[in-house]
């Protein structure tokens, strides 16, 4: 099979719901990088949330935070920023009603309020370390990806409120914030630029609604069994669950290993 680039969401895709990487994901993964095919990490999580795996899987290619930054075998290709006014903006009306927000720069997530409990909620359920707590720290550092903590209820009134803002639910109690427009999709489309690629050339694996313009954009898009379903009626076809050997399997079939 001809060379293609391959990206991987990690959280449902790699890892299974444990955190843990199934048994021959990553003798798979390595194998296709024998196999001359380039692997990328695309992934909503920050590139510090995604080291340990970048590092086990010896991997320096990746699409973080969604899409806003995008690096290649080690070199930096874009780094997206959240605009400070819509940030504050945001701060103003989550702080009013008391809801929690994060924000993530190259580094690190700092919460506006301390000891909530949904964003222990849903950060304990990635396995990292929490936020600490700090106020006005989006107005000193460029703000890749906020998150915020409400049901889907109040997310609509966020999306009324800042139409200029991307709200992508992860959990629920939580959604990722992203300047309008972003995703996976155009951090591959700046990745495959500078490869001088096009999308044919693109195989993408992933299981949540974050992935679903990620999947559209690419040649081939893989939804995992475990997929939520909105995402399979995008994928070009489903693999099993990420729990039994759906990644493995998607890979065998696509004749990349």
């Amino acid at each position: 099979m001809e060379n293609k680039i391959l990206f991987f969401d990690i959280d449902g895709t790699i890892l299974d719901h444990e955190k843990n990487i199934p048994d021959g994901v990553a003798e798979a993964i390595f194998k296709a990088k024998e196999n001359g095919h380039e692997v990328v990490i695309s992934t909503g999580r920050a590139p510090f949330t995604a080291k340990v795996l970048l590092e086990q899987l010896k991997i320096d290619s990746f699409i973080c935070n969604n899409g806003q930054i995008v690096q290649f075998r080690g070199q930096m290709i874009h780094k997206g920023i959240i605009d400070k006014n819509e940030l504050q903006g945001i701060t103003n009306f989550a702080t009013i009603r008391k809801q929690p927000l994060v924000y993530m720069d190259s580094y690190e997530m700092v919460s506006n309020l301390p000891n909530h409990q949904d964003v222990y909620e849903s950060i304990s359920t990635l396995k990292i370390k929490f936020p600490r707590q700090g106020e006005n720290f989006f107005l000193t550092n460029d703000i890749h990806q906020a998150l915020i903590f409400c049901d889907e209820e109040v997310q609509k009134e966020y999306e009324k409120v800042f139409p200029n803002l991307s709200f992508i639910r992860w959990h629920r109690v939580s959604c990722d914030v992203l300047p309008k427009g972003v995703s996976k999709a155009t951090g591959i489309e700046k990745l495959l630029n500078h490869l001088n690629k096009n999308p044919i050339d693109a195989i993408a694996f992933g299981d949540g609604l974050n992935d679903i313009e990620m999947l559209n954009y690419v040649g081939t898009g893989v939804a995992m069994g475990n997929a939520v379903d909105i995402l399979k009626g995008h994928a070009t076809f489903v693999t099993d669950h990420v729990s039994e050997n759906g990644l493995i399997n998607a890979l065998k079939k696509l004749d990349l290993i």
